[in-house]
């Protein structure tokens, strides 16, 4: 496995630590250093396995805390931030910035608006045969197989941190679908 993966997943394990305790992180990641030099697919079934142990230690709202948190640290180590400020400086207001987002999206984005709700989808298929999910963790689990919604609610904090730059101000994210759990995309509502 390439370091980055394995920061991934030591980033995940100190979350978990984060909200639920060194136990609840010992059972979630048990195993993960036997992944460590595992091919993409093996990785993806591990995560899947790591996302039910989770589930079944933690409520539902601990769960999607963590792998939010998850997200938010993903977008600042990709520095998505720094590049939705910049996307949004381009504009002189919210609503070109907004307008010209849905016009011309970023690469494996599309949006679609409806009123006060941006509705985003991530295609990652359109970036290659088989890939399920952006998440260099996720984006190999074969085509047959699903994950727990909870994974997902780290693309949540991914795309809220992404808007919240983009826009100066707190947003609202609910995950409407997702490609890991068996739809063909993933679908996002943010509120504006």
């Amino acid at each position: 496995m390439v370091s980055k993966q394995a920061g991934m997943l030591e980033q995940l394990g100190g979350t978990i630590e984060h909200f639920s305790g060194k136990d609840v992180r010992d059972k979630v990641m048990a195993g993960s250093g036997k992944v460590h030099n595992a091919f993409p697919v093996e990785m993806a079934r591990w995560v899947k396995g790591a996302m039910e142990r989770l589930d079944s230690l933690v409520d539902k709202a601990t769960a999607a805390r963590i792998m939010e948190e998850c997200g938010h640290n993903c977008a600042s180590v990709n520095k998505v931030i720094n590049r939705a400020k910049a996307r949004r400086s381009k504009h002189a207001t919210v609503e070109e910035f907004l307008a010209a987002e849905v016009e011309k999206p970023m690469r494996g984005t599309r949006l679609v608006r409806e009123g006060n709700v941006l509705y985003q989808y991530y295609t990652p298929q359109s970036f290659g045969k088989g890939m399920r999910c952006y998440c260099g963790l996720m984006r190999h689990l074969p085509a047959e197989e699903v994950v727990s919604p909870t994974y997902c609610q780290c693309s949540k904090g991914f795309v809220t941190k992404f808007w919240e730059a983009a826009l100066g101000r707190p947003v609202k994210v609910e995950v409407l679908e997702s490609a890991l759990t068996g739809a063909r995309e993933c679908k996002f509502a943010i509120s504006l």
